[in-house]
């Protein structure tokens, strides 16, 4: 089994911390509506801070239009516009415009709860990783997605703290295939869904830094593989 250097080691916990913080930010942003607490969290600088916003142009143009929401925005006055967006496209009460599960863009029907939410599903028994809305959402949520993929990236910087390669090649070739077979598989439609059904600046630039940052960690992972490639 191949060893890695120390800066190997170094270099790749760095690297797998950037992409556990990008995860965070978006399993919060589109698991469910908006809390005050999140919102003003990425307006006190949190979202200026997501990482690779120079690697990719879509990336760095969300960012910029969802820093440039947050400098207007206030609790008082558009708190309640904004957790409407999200109701509106994601939840209902009327015909929900952005379908939110990967069901529903690549079953052949768009049918919600098919074999797509139980592949996912078995993926995350796989890992150890029940789903925090079983029972009660689909696995194959966008949130309870990305929120899977935050949770595999805390597991990796563990690994990579143990040094133990072997684990962490498999690891990361769960994540890499999880990320082509799944994510990147509907995301794209869905977030020029939102571009198009979305009142706010907020949630037209989160989708554009979903969609770019996705394409980067395809990069990422591949480059993951080759480093802990026994």
């Amino acid at each position: 089994m191949n060893q890695l250097s120390v800066n190997d080691l170094t270099e790749t916990q760095d690297l797998l911390e950037l992409r556990t913080f990008a995860y965070d930010i978006l399993r919060r942003v589109f698991l469910a509506e908006p809390t005050k607490e999140v919102v003003t969290q990425l307006q006190n600088g949190i979202i200026d801070s997501f990482p690779f916003k120079d690697e990719n142009m879509k990336l760095n143009e969300g960012i910029e239009q969802v820093s440039n929401y947050l400098k207007t925005f206030t609790i008082d006055k558009n708190f309640e516009q904004l957790h409407w967006d999200y109701t509106r496209m994601f939840i209902g009460p009327y015909q929900v415009p952005v379908p939110i599960w990967e069901s529903a863009y690549v079953n052949k029907d768009g049918l919600l709860f098919q074999e797509e939410t139980l592949q996912v599903r078995r993926l995350y028994l796989k890992n150890n990783l029940l789903s925090m809305q079983f029972g009660r959402e689909a696995e194959d949520h966008l949130g309870l997605e990305l929120d899977f993929m935050y949770h595999l990236s805390n597991l990796l910087t563990d690994l990579v703290k143990e040094e133990n390669v072997e684990q962490l090649y498999k690891t990361v070739v769960d994540q890499n295939s999880f990320l082509k077979e799944h994510l990147l598989n509907w995301t794209p439609q869905f977030c020029e869904k939102v571009s198009i059904s979305a009142d706010t600046g907020f949630y037209k630039g989160m989708a554009k830094i979903l969609n770019g940052f996705l394409l980067i960690d395809k990069i990422c992972l591949e480059e993951l593989l080759a480093r802990t490639k026994q």
